[in-house]
């Protein structure tokens, strides 16, 4: 996959429609590109999977001027320069590696890869990679915060903005970090919206700034809606053998996302997704708000953990936690868990792994989590 290109005019100003893909997933894309180009008229696009970390994979399509709306936006919010050197971390199969190379092209700043072909969970690489590069501004995912965290890593000198995304952010983990110099930036966005859609300067990692170009409201059923000039154009997806696609909006141009969130003031807080709510004996609960508290207990323990749910003929639903070392400490974040929240929220059944499956951004795979489970 070509990367020298990224930053340059031909690129973004071609009318070709390229596919992004990660090259460690098994998706079947034949056919896609002749479909969007010659049957819906698409084209100066690109494209990437966004099936997240379960489902079907669909293909979401992002137009060039979308994608470089998003990032004129981000480089006025963050302030970014020619003076700003990049050092790109995120693959660029993800729209959060893609956008640093868009934010490089209009602001003239300079990017320079890490080395080495994956995360090495101690920081050691980015640090020297930083350093050798006087790298102003970078990318990460909590995860990689975390890593860093659990082994006080100290962030170099150079280094004004570390833009953190792709998943539920640990307010004390971001503290820590705060206090190894680390200058965490945490944003909220998504592949549809061609990055960020809030991003908070300061190190806030509850009610975010919303972007300039963004209109946001919250619908009747509590999903964030969004309207402006970097949203996606649409999904293709392959039904029983054959290419569909749809568009992202309606004639107003909003799009209503899968998360509820809470808007005020020109601020932005994320809750959950709306479908991570399952029933337990009637009663919904949310699992993704269940997953933070078993990862900050189990942080705490120096672990990581997660919280997945299984069907369950008395209850509808059972809750199975999974956590990274041996067995005896699985339990003991599974009894810590118990007693921080009980009753239909309690779990019965605890499970030890050496290590949590994750995607290539450091996203906890939920596909392989439920097939543990299975």
């Amino acid at each position: 996959m070509e990367t020298s290109g990224l930053r340059s005019a031909a690129y973004w100003e071609s009318d070709a429609v390229g596919v992004r893909l990660n090259p460690k997933r098994d998706l079947d894309a034949m056919g896609l590109i002749p479909f969007l180009c010659d049957q819906c008229g698409i084209r100066h696009s690109i494209v990437m999977a966004t099936s997240g970390s379960s489902g079907e994979p669909k293909f979401a399509v992002l137009s060039k001027g979308a994608i470089l709306a998003s990032a004129a936006a981000v480089n006025e919010h963050c302030g970014i320069t020619s003076e700003d050197v990049w050092l790109a971390g995120l693959s660029d199969f993800h729209v959060g590696g893609l956008g640093i190379h868009a934010r490089a092209f209009l602001s003239g700043s300079e990017v320079v890869r890490m080395s080495g072909s994956r995360w090495d969970r101690t920081g050691e690489i980015l640090v020297n990679d930083i350093l050798e590069a006087k790298a102003t501004l970078t990318s990460l995912t909590p995860t990689h915060l975390f890593d860093l965290v659990r082994h006080d890593v100290k962030a170099p000198d150079s280094l004004r903005g570390v833009l953190l995304g792709g998943g539920r952010m640990d307010p004390e983990i971001i503290s820590r970090a705060k206090d190894l110099d680390w200058p965490v930036w945490p944003s909220y966005g998504m592949t549809e919206a061609c990055s960020q859609i809030a991003t908070s300067l300061d190190g806030e990692c509850e009610w975010l700034s919303i972007l300039s170009h963004w209109e946001t409201r919250v619908t009747e059923n509590e999903r964030l809606a969004i309207r402006g000039a970097a949203l996606f154009s649409g999904y293709a997806q392959r039904s029983k053998g054959k290419w569909m696609y749809h568009e992202a909006t309606g004639s107003d141009g909003w799009y209503e996302t899968g998360d509820l969130c809470e808007v005020k003031e020109g601020k932005l807080r994320f809750r959950s997704r709306a479908d991570d709510l399952i029933k337990i004996s009637g009663e919904l609960i949310s699992l993704s708000s269940l997953d933070s508290t078993a990862m900050e207990i189990a942080r705490s323990l120096g672990v990581e953990a997660a919280m997945v749910s299984r069907p369950d003929p008395r209850r509808e639903n059972e809750l199975v936690l999974i956590v990274e070392g041996v067995e005896e400490l699985a339990e003991s974040v599974r009894t810590k868990f118990n007693e921080r929240v009980g009753g239909l929220e309690s779990v019965k059944r605890a499970i030890a792994v050496q290590s949590l499956p994750r995607t290539e951004i450091g996203k906890v795979n939920r596909a392989e989590l439920n097939a543990i489970v299975s």
